[in-house]
């Protein structure tokens, strides 16, 4: 995408005034323009209820949970609290032979006849009214995974709802223990042993089972956590669902990071039926119809690749996948990064081509297939570099990137932005990297989080008048890096300086944590004040009030908006969400249950944020060369009312300037004759025109800076980016 060139040579801009001129001129026209504060959003909803009712849900494996709360921390707690009054009758309530059979007869019409095991299997039709929805979603204890969970299932969840599912049980999950192998040193010993178990399990297993793979046997095996939630057909839609039950099941993507296509299959494995017709070995019609969401990283689609190229799997694991579809739309790493230890020679241009190929050399695996959802980091990185280039940033400017160190995703993302695929390497690009977590908060009970609150209040008192730097050089909290960094940054940019060039000109945060990215602008921009700051995938926290200081004027690209765009708009009938990854997952469920296809439903370009005082700025609107004269007129018009009555008058008598230099000059050689005259009114004319078409550009004003002593800057006007939507009418966002 060549986004629009905007005039941003100039860095600091300031145009929120524009938005508060036009307010201001709306409110006049209604009367007095009163400015009142937004009122803070606060519930008057008394607390309290009745705690002892918590756990009476009159159903087996179920327990009490809002649709908000998440589902592997709710399940985990209950758990640890049963275990404790009895953990025998726990383990038997919530162990996968019960699944099993709550499922057999939740949706299966024969498990309610007198004998349904004693003859007669249950058909394989009514399995194909079964889809389960497999979401993979961080496990981790600190609060960015508790974050990163309470998004998923609100996404997967509302994604559903539009798809015409509902929740059957909206204030109860519930969760069973599934046999769970110990994660394994390398893929080939991690294969082999979870076939092996299958095969055993198999034999070993009761014959009267419905299940190929019944549960049972070896009680002493480590076990995977499984928090589940079924959603049925809205009652009140009056078209018809093409399932007559949709099962979400939340699991852990750790717990699948040595193999993850074997651990699937694995899982798979028990909810598959016997044969329902004597077909012999084979036979795909029990499988029941199976999407994974996921997996939740890059770090695991890189595992997931590297298991595709050992190509391990036996014709059985690749059965029991033989109707799996796996959307993944979180993983943003390039393909180039993913397939980097593949030879060249081998022929696979995406993951998409090397794992369905490999997994497909079964004849019973037709029905597996893999897709990447999402715009890739390779399309982000091509986006950023134009960007960069509308601030005026050229391949030979010098740039720094800080990234994580300790995430396979933020080093792929590093990697891709010093080889961008532009056919041009940038040569001056300087590579921080910093450890994931800064701040050093870790998990805590509420005893040891109300006095950690007291501390950090009581020392941000005794601090507040000090204009040094307070970080302690001492414990987890790794704040005091981020100072002598910034200081390093510094210096580089003085000695660039000072060599006789212009410093750096851009500094990019390329990560996945959103507080990480916070404290380093903290550090950074006033050690740094004219560099561009960027950064990759947009969160709402960085429109957040609270965070304007360090943000504003943060440029952003994103695969995804905070909500759907374009023709498929009409699917965002939910509030925008608080990530363009959540937004990510929200389509995948929409596409899982088929209300879009994946092609169509892929943006096609990377969207540009910039954070202003009033939230994001969409810039991502491509250049209009095709613009015609009455839209130029009707451009014209609506920027000059955008600027508001001086700049109108200013730019209308830069033109009677203009016209009075032609007239004397006109007047000065004499008479001329009329088609002479005639002639310069059209010269007039026509820079009339060329000024029209300059005018899609956003003007920047410049800031009012104190003084080159490393002082705050203070601003002349809130930042705000021109909305361009208005002004080129038909332009695509």
């Amino acid at each position: 995408m060549q986004p629009g060139h905007r005039g941003r040579a100039g860095r600091k801009v300031y145009l929120d005034s524009l938005a508060a001129a036009d307010h201001l001129g709306r409110c006049g026209q209604r009367g007095p323009a009163i400015l009142s504060p937004t009122p803070q959003l606060t519930s008057s909803r008394p607390g309290g209820g009745d705690p002892s009712l918590a756990g009476n849900t009159f159903d087996d494996q179920t327990i009490d949970a809002r649709l908000w709360q998440d589902p592997l921390g709710v399940a985990k707690a209950d758990q640890e609290k049963v275990k404790k009054q009895d953990e025998q009758t726990h383990d038997e309530v919530h162990s996968l032979t019960q699944f099993q059979g709550l499922l057999l007869k939740k949706c299966f019409t024969i498990a309610s006849a007198p004998d349904p095991l004693a003859n007669e299997l249950p058909s394989a039709g009514e399995a194909k009214q079964v889809q389960i929805i497999a979401v993979m979603i961080p496990g981790g204890p600190y609060v960015e995974d508790v974050e990163r969970r309470l998004r998923s299932r609100r996404a997967v969840i509302e994604g559903l709802g539009i798809a015409g599912y509902g929740p059957e049980k909206d204030h109860e999950i519930g969760y069973f223990r599934v046999p769970w192998l110990r994660l394994q040193p390398d893929v080939a010993t991690c294969v082999t042993t979870l076939e092996q178990k299958r095969k055993e399990d198999e034999r070993a297993g009761d014959s009267t089972s419905s299940w190929n793979r019944p549960a049972g046997g070896d009680g002493n095996r480590d076990t995977l956590l499984v928090p589940y939630e079924w959603c049925e057909p809205a009652t009140f839609r009056t078209e018809r669902r093409p399932l007559a039950h949709v099962l979400v099941l939340w699991l852990t993507d750790d717990a699948f990071r040595d193999a993850p296509v074997a651990r699937l299959a694995d899982l798979i494995s028990w909810f598959r039926l016997k044969p329902s017709t004597i077909s012999g070995e084979g036979d795909l019609s029990a499988l029941p119809n199976i999407t994974v969401l996921g997996p939740d990283n890059s770090g695991t689609l890189h595992s997931m690749v590297l298991e595709a190229k050992e190509d391990p799997w036996n014709d059985e694991t690749r059965q029991c996948l033989a109707t799996t579809h796996i959307y993944s739309s979180q993983a943003f790493a390039a393909e180039s990064q993913l397939l980097a230890e593949l030879p060249i020679a081998s022929g696979y241009g995406t993951c998409k081509d090397l794992i369905e190929q490999k997994m497909k050399r079964s004849r019973w695996s037709g029905g597996f297939a893999f897709d990447r959802t999402i715009l890739l980091d390779n399309q982000i990185v091509k986006t950023l570099w134009e960007e960069l280039k509308c601030h005026g940033v050229k391949w030979s400017d010098d740039v720094a990137i800080i990234s994580e160190e300790d995430t396979y995703y933020a080093r792929a993302l590093s990697s891709s932005f010093m080889h961008p695929e532009l056919g041009t390497i940038p040569t001056n690009v300087h590579a921080y990297t910093y450890l994931r977590g800064i701040d050093g908060k870790l998990p805590s009970d509420n005893k040891e989080e109300k006095e950690t609150k007291a501390t950090t209040d009581t020392t941000a008192q005794n601090n507040q008048s000090s204009l040094r730097p307070t970080e302690q050089t001492e414990g987890v909290n790794q704040a005091d890096d981020l100072r002598r960094l910034a200081v390093l940054m510094q210096n580089l940019d003085i000695d660039l300086r000072k060599g006789g060039g212009e410093g750096l000109k851009a500094v990019g945060l390329l990560g996945s944590d959103v507080y990480d990215k916070l404290e380093l602008l903290k550090a950074l921009h006033p050690m740094i004040p004219e560099a561009v700051f960027f950064t990759n995938n947009l969160d709402a926290r960085l429109a957040h009030p609270d965070e304007w200081k360090e943000t504003h004027n943060l440029i952003v690209v994103s695969a995804h908006d905070l909500s759907l765009k374009g023709p498929y708009q009409q699917y965002q009938k939910v509030a925008p969400f608080r990530d363009s990854g959540q937004t990510a997952l929200f389509e995948a469920t929409l596409e899982s249950m088929g209300k879009l296809q994946v092609e169509d439903a892929k943006p096609k370009h990377p969207f540009i944020f910039e954070i202003g005082r009033n939230g994001q700025r969409e810039l991502s609107i491509p250049k209009r060369k095709d613009l015609r004269i009455p839209e130029k007129f009707h451009l014209a018009g609506q920027y000059l009312s955008s600027l508001g009555q001086l700049y109108f008058i200013f730019a209308f008598g830069n033109l009677f300037l203009a016209w009075a230099v032609m007239t004397s000059l006109i007047q000065s050689v004499g008479n001329l004759p009329p088609l002479l005259r005639s002639g310069c009114f059209v010269v007039l004319g026509a820079l009339l025109f060329t000024w029209i078409g300059l005018v899609s550009r956003v003007t920047r004003i410049p800031a009012k800076a104190e003084t080159k002593t490393g002082k705050k800057r203070k601003e002349l006007f809130p930042t705000k980016v021109l909305d361009r939507g208005a002004l080129c009418p038909g332009a695509a966002k």
